[in-house]
């Protein structure tokens, strides 16, 4: 366990959270056919492709 010492100098690291459903944070720009890094949470629990 560190010190109190250690924690001022160093910190901890925060954990990076991953999504669960990565899908949903892509687009598609079919004018320029290609992937956009968009949020797209009005596609959760329908179909898109098959």
């Amino acid at each position: 366990m560190p010190t109190f010492n250690q924690l001022v100098r160093k910190g901890r690291e925060s954990v990076e959270k991953k999504s669960t459903a990565p899908a949903l944070l892509k687009g598609w720009n079919s004018l320029k056919r290609e992937a956009i890094d968009q949020n797209s949470p009005q596609k959760r629990g329908v179909c898109t492709a098959i």
